[in-house]
Protein backbone atom coordinates (compact mmCIF):
# COMPACT_ATOMS: atom_id res chain seq x y z
CA UNK A 1 0.00 0.00 0.00
CA UNK A 2 2.76 2.35 0.75
CA UNK A 3 4.97 1.46 -2.67
CA UNK A 4 1.46 2.40 -4.40
CA UNK A 5 1.43 5.39 -2.28
CA UNK A 6 4.90 6.49 -3.73
CA UNK A 7 3.95 6.16 -6.87
CA UNK A 8 1.08 7.72 -7.44
CA UNK A 9 2.93 10.59 -4.92
CA UNK A 10 5.82 10.28 -7.83
CA UNK A 11 3.81 10.57 -11.24
CA UNK A 12 1.59 13.58 -9.85
CA UNK A 13 4.87 15.27 -9.52
CA UNK A 14 6.81 13.99 -13.21
CA UNK A 15 3.29 14.44 -15.09
CA UNK A 16 3.53 18.03 -15.35
CA UNK A 17 7.27 18.78 -15.70
CA UNK A 18 7.21 15.83 -18.54
CA UNK A 19 3.55 17.62 -20.30
CA UNK A 20 6.39 20.98 -20.05
CA UNK A 21 8.77 19.15 -21.44
CA UNK A 22 6.84 18.06 -24.53
CA UNK A 23 8.33 19.62 -28.01
CA UNK A 24 5.88 22.08 -29.85
CA UNK A 25 4.95 21.41 -33.06
CA UNK A 26 4.94 24.23 -35.93
CA UNK A 27 4.71 24.83 -39.78
CA UNK A 28 7.68 26.56 -41.06
CA UNK A 29 9.32 27.67 -44.03
CA UNK A 30 12.07 25.98 -44.82
CA UNK A 31 14.95 27.97 -46.59
CA UNK A 32 18.86 27.34 -47.42
CA UNK A 33 21.84 29.43 -47.09
CA UNK A 34 25.26 28.38 -47.48
CA UNK A 35 28.75 29.61 -46.78
CA UNK A 36 29.49 30.73 -50.59
CA UNK A 37 26.85 33.44 -49.41
CA UNK A 38 29.55 35.06 -46.96
CA UNK A 39 27.90 33.79 -43.69
CA UNK A 40 30.58 32.41 -41.61
CA UNK A 41 29.83 33.04 -38.58
CA UNK A 42 26.21 32.23 -35.97
CA UNK A 43 24.76 35.63 -34.34
CA UNK A 44 24.07 33.76 -31.28
CA UNK A 45 27.74 33.76 -30.13
CA UNK A 46 30.25 33.51 -33.20
CA UNK A 47 31.23 30.22 -33.65
CA UNK A 48 31.93 28.93 -37.56
CA UNK A 49 28.68 27.78 -38.45
CA UNK A 50 28.62 23.98 -40.04
CA UNK A 51 26.01 21.73 -41.30
CA UNK A 52 22.74 21.14 -38.61
CA UNK A 53 23.02 24.74 -37.90
CA UNK A 54 19.91 26.94 -38.90
CA UNK A 55 18.68 30.79 -38.47
CA UNK A 56 15.72 31.69 -36.75
CA UNK A 57 13.64 34.39 -35.55
CA UNK A 58 15.03 34.51 -31.79
CA UNK A 59 12.20 36.33 -30.39
CA UNK A 60 9.91 33.37 -31.56
CA UNK A 61 12.87 30.14 -31.38
CA UNK A 62 15.16 31.19 -29.01
CA UNK A 63 18.80 30.39 -29.98
CA UNK A 64 20.25 27.08 -28.49
CA UNK A 65 16.71 25.64 -29.78
CA UNK A 66 16.27 22.09 -31.33
CA UNK A 67 14.72 22.07 -34.73
CA UNK A 68 13.81 18.12 -35.66
CA UNK A 69 12.60 18.17 -39.21
CA UNK A 70 11.74 14.54 -39.74
CA UNK A 71 14.52 12.42 -38.54
CA UNK A 72 17.29 15.49 -38.65
CA UNK A 73 18.06 17.78 -35.73
CA UNK A 74 19.39 21.62 -36.48
CA UNK A 75 20.31 24.00 -34.13
CA UNK A 76 19.39 27.43 -33.44
CA UNK A 77 22.33 29.66 -33.73
CA UNK A 78 21.64 32.54 -36.16
CA UNK A 79 19.44 34.96 -37.77
CA UNK A 80 19.02 37.44 -40.58
CA UNK A 81 16.67 39.87 -41.84
CA UNK A 82 14.76 37.68 -44.08
CA UNK A 83 14.46 35.38 -41.44
CA UNK A 84 12.40 37.72 -39.05
CA UNK A 85 10.12 39.45 -42.02
CA UNK A 86 9.46 35.95 -42.84
CA UNK A 87 9.68 37.17 -46.34
CA UNK A 88 9.81 33.63 -47.89
CA UNK A 89 6.68 32.62 -46.52
CA UNK A 90 4.54 35.48 -47.07
CA UNK A 91 5.41 35.82 -50.63
CA UNK A 92 5.19 31.62 -51.56
CA UNK A 93 2.67 30.51 -48.86
CA UNK A 94 -0.57 29.13 -50.50
CA UNK A 95 -2.78 29.89 -47.44
CA UNK A 96 -3.08 31.71 -44.61
CA UNK A 97 -1.07 29.38 -42.26
CA UNK A 98 1.96 29.10 -44.44
CA UNK A 99 1.78 32.82 -45.08
CA UNK A 100 2.01 32.90 -40.95
CA UNK A 101 5.03 30.76 -41.06
CA UNK A 102 7.88 31.13 -39.01
CA UNK A 103 11.20 30.78 -41.49
CA UNK A 104 13.69 28.65 -40.83
CA UNK A 105 16.96 29.30 -42.88
CA UNK A 106 18.79 26.17 -43.21
CA UNK A 107 22.64 26.22 -42.99
CA UNK A 108 24.84 23.89 -45.68
CA UNK A 109 28.41 24.77 -46.03
CA UNK A 110 28.43 23.74 -49.98
CA UNK A 111 25.37 25.27 -52.63
CA UNK A 112 25.13 21.73 -53.66
CA UNK A 113 24.18 20.34 -50.58
CA UNK A 114 21.50 23.11 -50.20
CA UNK A 115 20.20 22.69 -53.88
CA UNK A 116 19.87 18.95 -53.43
CA UNK A 117 18.04 19.08 -49.67
CA UNK A 118 15.96 21.80 -51.58
CA UNK A 119 14.92 19.42 -53.90
CA UNK A 120 14.63 16.80 -52.16
CA UNK A 121 11.92 18.56 -49.59
CA UNK A 122 8.80 20.28 -49.40
CA UNK A 123 8.87 24.12 -49.09
CA UNK A 124 6.89 24.06 -45.66
CA UNK A 125 6.94 21.79 -43.30
CA UNK A 126 5.82 20.89 -39.88
CA UNK A 127 9.09 20.29 -37.46
CA UNK A 128 9.11 19.97 -33.94
CA UNK A 129 11.10 23.00 -31.30
CA UNK A 130 12.28 22.10 -28.10
CA UNK A 131 13.64 25.05 -26.74
CA UNK A 132 16.76 25.38 -23.90
CA UNK A 133 14.29 25.71 -20.93
CA UNK A 134 12.25 22.30 -22.14
CA UNK A 135 15.33 20.43 -22.39
CA UNK A 136 16.46 21.95 -19.04
CA UNK A 137 13.45 20.28 -17.41
CA UNK A 138 14.11 16.80 -18.64
CA UNK A 139 17.55 16.95 -17.90
CA UNK A 140 17.28 19.01 -14.21
CA UNK A 141 13.85 16.88 -12.73
CA UNK A 142 14.67 13.23 -12.62
CA UNK A 143 11.28 11.14 -11.43
CA UNK A 144 11.67 11.41 -7.09
CA UNK A 145 12.86 8.28 -5.79
CA UNK A 146 9.43 6.21 -3.69
CA UNK A 147 9.35 7.29 0.11
CA UNK A 148 9.15 4.01 2.56
CA UNK A 149 6.41 4.97 4.94
CA UNK A 150 6.67 3.44 8.29
CA UNK A 151 3.85 1.64 9.85
CA UNK A 152 2.62 2.78 12.70
CA UNK A 153 3.05 1.37 15.77
CA UNK A 154 0.30 -0.50 16.76
CA UNK A 155 -2.10 -0.38 19.61
CA UNK A 156 -2.67 -3.15 22.23
CA UNK A 157 -0.28 -6.27 23.07
CA UNK A 158 1.87 -5.29 20.23
CA UNK A 159 4.24 -2.38 20.28
CA UNK A 160 7.85 -1.65 18.15
CA UNK A 161 11.05 -1.11 19.19
CA UNK A 162 10.96 1.96 16.92
CA UNK A 163 13.41 4.41 19.56
CA UNK A 164 15.69 1.38 19.97
CA UNK A 165 19.69 1.85 19.75
CA UNK A 166 19.59 0.25 16.14
CA UNK A 167 20.58 2.27 12.92
CA UNK A 168 17.73 4.87 11.62
CA UNK A 169 15.36 3.63 9.81
CA UNK A 170 15.48 0.04 11.06
CA UNK A 171 12.10 -0.55 12.82
CA UNK A 172 12.10 -4.25 14.70
CA UNK A 173 9.67 -6.53 14.63
CA UNK A 174 6.55 -6.60 16.78
CA UNK A 175 6.38 -8.58 19.71
CA UNK A 176 3.43 -9.22 22.84
CA UNK A 177 4.16 -7.21 25.48
CA UNK A 178 4.69 -9.49 28.89
CA UNK A 179 3.91 -8.30 32.23
CA UNK A 180 7.36 -9.14 34.01
CA UNK A 181 9.16 -6.20 31.27
CA UNK A 182 8.85 -3.40 28.94
CA UNK A 183 11.66 -2.25 26.66
CA UNK A 184 12.00 1.67 25.94
CA UNK A 185 14.80 2.65 23.49
CA UNK A 186 16.93 0.27 24.44
CA UNK A 187 16.75 0.05 28.03
CA UNK A 188 14.47 -2.88 30.39
CA UNK A 189 13.00 -2.44 33.42
CA UNK A 190 12.45 -4.98 35.92
CA UNK A 191 8.25 -5.34 37.19
CA UNK A 192 8.94 -3.90 40.44
CA UNK A 193 9.09 -0.26 38.59
CA UNK A 194 5.69 -1.03 37.57
CA UNK A 195 3.98 -2.12 40.29
CA UNK A 196 0.33 -1.31 39.96
CA UNK A 197 -0.57 1.49 42.83
CA UNK A 198 -3.04 -0.45 45.22
CA UNK A 199 -5.68 1.83 46.79
CA UNK A 200 -6.43 0.50 50.23
CA UNK A 201 -9.41 1.43 50.52
CA UNK A 202 -10.82 -0.19 47.64
CA UNK A 203 -9.92 -3.57 49.27
CA UNK A 204 -12.42 -5.94 50.44
CA UNK A 205 -11.60 -7.58 54.12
Amino acid sequence: MATHFALLFGLLIVAPLAQAAEPSTALVRVTTYCREEGQLRAASNGVRLQNGHCAVDPKKIPYGSKIILGSEELVAVDTGPAVVSRKAARGLGRNRAEREAMVVDRYFETRSQALAWEKSHPHFMKVQIITPGKMEAVTNHSPPRPVALQPACPIGDSYFDAFSDSSPGTIRSARPRTATDWSFAGVTKSRGLLQPLRLSWLEMD
